[in-house]
């Protein structure tokens, strides 16, 4: 048999959403995750629209649709002649509506935001303290629709008639206190997560499905914090090797379209923190290969954390997971049609786990290849982020990679001496 893969794009309300699948033309998915940083997701569909369907106000079928009002739902099935399974691959909420008509031909390009994204543009509290409170509680206080500080989170209600935010931990470590003893000001929500609680937990944060409650939104979303390290229950490895030499549950992948690097974007030699306890005072914390590598500093001034130990563990992690220079793959790129033709049958759970925005995510890919005139290779890397190109003819998904070592925490009996690490 052979593994085939079919898309269904629906817009609409929460509850009752239209299937737009026979008009997409194309569509365009961009998706990535880091540690510290908010995940964003984007989608661009551009629909036919020959028949005058989705003109505003041209006397068809959604002639008077409220577009911004809407959300997007991609779902992608996987099967291997059998029944097929199917998974969520992009949620979102419809934020550009671009109508190109000539007179003689037309078509709508819809750009659709994740909800973190739409969502953080609420206004941001101003000069509030944060009482002590465990890391889990805090993030999903600080995402949700219950007022925080003195403000609230505004998303579109679908068609609903209230929302809710659920947060899902997939790992990692949230055991630990963050607090503020003095009041700060933030422009925006987005501020709030990204320059004071995220960094707090050291965490990896991204919105995956809207999914329906009582026929209202609940936006979800995934985190894990800390060890950056999946749960057992969450995992996911993938393994990638040239299309001659599958087996397995292996992907293939397109030797043209892979790339490598040095990891000097995210190189980090000193790192400087500072926190709002009282009495707080910048930590700075230095890797020895400063010397070799001169100052690659970051720095995050108002953090959540809530002491010094806690700032000085903060620091010390970033330069100790970080601070090495390493070379390794940072990009490659397969097909739905070469899955289809490359890949056995066993493949298709990792596939469509590939496609899926809860499962592809902060997973651990194991890449094997040859360059020119060199030996074999193999690298284990963390799956960062996805390109996936969607045409009536085929699917195209190139992934972006970091570098394993640097992204995660020990994991018990499973990473290679010397390199996994404790923190």
């Amino acid at each position: 048999m052979a593994i085939n893969t079919t898309w269904k794009v629906e817009i609409g309300t929460v509850g009752s959403p239209i299937n737009f699948t026979s008009r997409v033309m194309s569509m365009n998915i961009r998706q990535s995750v880091d540690v510290n940083v908010i995940g964003r997701g984007v989608c661009v569909i551009t629909l036919l629209n020959k028949d005058g369907a989705l003109t505003p106000g041209g006397g068809g079928t959604y002639s008077s649709t409220d577009w911004f009002a809407q959300g997007v739902y991609v779902n992608a099935s996987t099967d291997t002649g059998g029944a097929a399974t199917s998974t969520d691959v992009f949620d979102g909420i419809v934020v550009d509506f671009d109508l190109q008509d000539d007179g003689v031909f037309s078509t709508v390009t819809i750009t659709a935001l994740d909800m973190l994204t739409v969502g953080g543009k609420s206004p941001g509290p101003s000069l509030v303290s944060v009482a002590s409170v465990d890391y889990s509680t805090a993030l999903q206080t600080a995402i949700s629709n219950a007022t925080y500080a003195g403000v609230t989170l505004y998303l579109p209600l679908l068609g609903g008639s209230s929302f809710t935010t659920i947060g899902t931990q997939v790992g990692g470590n949230s055991t630990f206190n963050i607090k503020s003893d003095v009041a700060l000001s933030w422009n925006s929500l987005a501020d709030v997560w990204q320059s004071s609680v995220v960094p707090s937990g050291n965490d990896v944060v991204w919105a995956t499905t809207i999914s329906t409650l009582a026929t209202s939104p609940q936006y979800n979303y995934a985190f894990c914090p800390d060890t950056n390290t999946r749960g057992e229950n969450t995992r996911n490895d993938f393994e990638f090797d040239p299309p001659a030499s599958l087996s397995g549950s292996k992907l293939p992948f397109d030797d043209n379209a892979f790339t490598q690097q040095f990891n000097n974007d995210t190189l980090i030699t000193q790192a400087i923190i500072d926190a709002n306890y009282t009495g707080s005072t910048a930590v700075t914390a230095t890797n020895s290969n400063v010397t070799a590598y001169g100052n690659r500093a970051v720095q995050y001034t108002d953090t959540l954390l809530v002491d010094s130990t806690a700032t000085t563990n903060m620091a010390t992690k970033l330069v100790n997971r970080y601070g090495v220079s390493r070379f390794n793959p940072v990009s490659l790129r397969l097909t739905a049609s070469m899955v289809k033709t490359k890949a056995a049958d066993a493949a298709e759970s990792k596939w469509r786990a590939l496609l899926g925005i809860s499962t592809a995510h902060w997973q651990k890919a194991k890449i094997t290849w040859t360059g020119s005139g060199a030996a074999s290779q193999t690298a284990l890397c963390m799956l960062k982020g996805r390109n996936i190109n969607v045409t009536p003819s085929d699917t195209i998904v190139t992934l972006e990679f970091g570098n394993w070592y640097d992204n995660h925490g020990f994991i018990l009996d499973e990473d290679e001496l010397d390199y996994g690490r404790l923190g």
